[in-house]
């Protein structure tokens, strides 16, 4: 794989925010006490891991990422311009939000979150976006959830441009008739293994996966860990992409890091297998890391993964 030219910018929009890293041997019980190492803090959130992502990548991207006007968001501001993104949005009354990332030994990761400016966006705030007809839409789930995602959810609706959408684990705060609006749309849904339960319920998730796709007219991804990422069109039958295999030290933004791969794969206007091929390889070089900072560029990936995808279909 070579460096590409990126045709299509990307609005990121969603939350940039503070992360505070730990490693825990186990999760506590209520009331117990649990040693843990401080692994430092970072500026993450899910949409600023992506606008990370797709920034070493060389894809252009219009920053939809709030600035709040607390001692976050100076931090957030900082860290935005390390990456030469331009402020568009700010909250004129709150900080951003801020979140505990507690990572046990299996590199499992358990978040305890608080809420800020990002996941309270007014419609004033999103005025100031204004996406070319050609430009790819990523929006996360912990901004469309409750009262505070109402503008954002009417603005994504108002947008004809391609989206790709992460619910992620505010899945269940989302509006139900917000989703069914998406039907028909030009729309990626990307999923982990329990977001694609909660939506799908229970029986062969792939099945389940590609009727859903049908019905809606929406393409499904499912993010599957170890067993890779299964692609379910409107049109036509599942394909699995696998996946890269690494030592998993954490998976504190694995979900991140594959939908900035697989925008940057869009982007440049690769097919759809090979967007999603290219993500897995950058959620595994991410998983093989502490944090979601340390993310690949072109020359770490073409070093990494020098083999072509396997595909197949179910």
């Amino acid at each position: 794989m070579s460096e590409q030219t990126s045709a299509r910018p990307v609005v990121v929009i969603g939350g940039a925010c503070g992360d505070m890293l730990l490693s825990v041997p186990r999760m506590p019980l209520s009331g117990e006490d649990v040693e843990a190492k401080d692994n430092g803090l970072q500026i993450g959130g899910c949409a600023f891991n992506v606008a990370r992502v797709l920034s070493q990548l060389g894809v252009p991207v219009v920053n939809g990422m709030p600035v709040g006007n607390g001692s976050w968001g100076v931090s957030v501001a900082a860290a935005m311009a390390a990456l030469n993104l331009p402020i568009v949005m700010r909250h004129p009354e709150m900080d951003n939000g801020w979140c505990l990332a507690l990572a046990e030994p299996n590199g499992e990761r358990t978040f305890i979150s608080v809420t800020g400016c990002e996941a309270n966006m007014t419609p004033q705030m999103l005025q100031q976006l204004q996406p070319t007809q050609d430009a790819l839409i990523y929006v996360n789930g912990y901004e469309l959830f409750g009262d505070g995602g109402q503008a954002l959810r009417d603005w994504i609706l108002a947008q004809s441009q391609q989206k790709v959408i992460d619910f992620g684990p505010r899945l269940p705060g989302i509006p139900p008739e917000f989703i069914t609006a998406l039907f028909g749309s030009n729309t990626i849904l990307t999923l982990n293994r329990d977001e694609a339960r909660y939506l799908l319920g229970e029986g062969d998730l792939i099945a389940l996966a590609q009727d859903y796709a049908e019905h809606s007219s929406l393409t499904l991804i499912c993010r599957l860990d170890k067993d890779g990422a299964w692609i379910c069109p409107p049109k036509s039958a599942p394909c699995a992409i696998a996946a890269y295999r690494v030592e998993v030290v954490d998976t504190i933004g694995a979900g991140d890091a594959h939908s900035g791969g697989l925008l940057a794969g869009l982007s440049a206007g690769w097919p759809l297998a090979q967007a999603v091929d290219l993500a897995n390889r950058v959620a595994a070089c991410v998983v093989a890391v502490q944090g979601s900072s340390q993310v690949p560029n072109w020359a770490t990936l073409q070093q990494r993964f020098p083999d072509a995808p396997q595909l197949s279909t179910h």
